[in-house]
C-alpha cells in the first residue's frame, strides 16, 4: 500500500490573519489594541515581515477563537517551506 503525499503550498500566517480580520470586519489597529500589542506588530505579521511567536499565538487564540496550535502550525509550516533542503542534503545520519 503506497502513501499518497498531500502537497499544499504553505502560506505565511499573516495572510491568514489578514483574511480573518477582513472576514470579521476588524482592523489591524483594533486587534492590536484588543490584545495589547503595537499596531506595527500586527501590520508586520500581516505583511509577512514578522512571524508568530508562542505568546502571539495565545493572544490571537484568545481574540479570534482559533487554537494557539493552529497559529503555530501555520508558522512552522511556513518556516519549513522556506528552508533550502538542497543545502542540508550533505548531512547524514549520526552513527552512535
Amino acid at each position: 500500500m503506497s502513501k499518497v503525499k498531500e502537497h499544499t503550498t504553505p502560506i505565511h500566517p499573516g495572510l491568514v490573519l489578514q483574511d480573518e480580520l477582513d472576514e470579521i470586519g476588524v482592523s489591524q489597529t483594533t486587534l492590536a489594541d484588543h490584545i495589547g500589542v503595537l499596531p506595527k506588530t500586527i501590520n508586520e505579521i500581516c505583511r509577512g515581515k514578522r512571524g508568530i511567536s508562542a505568546e502571539m499565538a495565545l493572544r490571537l487564540s484568545q481574540a479570534l477563537g482559533a487554537s494557539p496550535h493552529f497559529w503555530l502550525n501555520l508558522q512552522n509550516n511556513w518556516e519549513l517551506s522556506q528552508i533550502q533542503v538542497t543545502k542540508l542534503r550533505r548531512i547524514g545520519t549520526v552513527a552512535a
